[in-house]
């Protein structure tokens, strides 16, 4: 984890790069599951709260994973893929398309792995 400090405005404190990512995570831990490798997992509904909360605070979506329930339990099946890593690093947060994504995809059955970023203003 980078541990170049940001401000966190509610609490007026020197915070480590990323954390508001993780806290991210935490918030929405007891909503999905874990997949073999540790991600968060979640459904379609969560996972659109999941970009919106990340919008709130900032903090970009780098990357969304829709997999099959099968293929996250270790059976086989497919996973479909966005990377917005590329837009991130110019300074787009990809909310409006990670949500988007989702929802073309909401009635698939599909679990979801969304790789959050970096507060693009902690980078500064």
């Amino acid at each position: 984890m980078n541990t170049s400090p940001t401000r966190d405005s509610r609490a007026g404190r020197d915070l480590p790069r990323g954390v508001k990512a993780e806290r991210l995570r935490e918030e929405f831990r007891d909503r999905g599951r874990r997949g073999e490798a540790g991600e968060l997992l979640l459904w379609s509904s969560d996972a659109i709260e999941l970009v919106d909360r990340a919008a709130d605070e900032g903090v970009p979506i780098v990357r969304v994973t829709g997999i099959a329930p099968a293929s996250a339990a270790g059976g086989a099946g497919s996973a479909e893929r966005v990377d917005f890593s590329h837009d991130v690093s110019i300074g787009h947060g990809c909310w409006e398309a990670a949500d988007a994504f989702l929802r073309r995809r909401g009635e698939l059955g599909l679990l979801f792995d969304l790789e959050l970023g970096d507060d693009p203003l902690e980078i500064v």
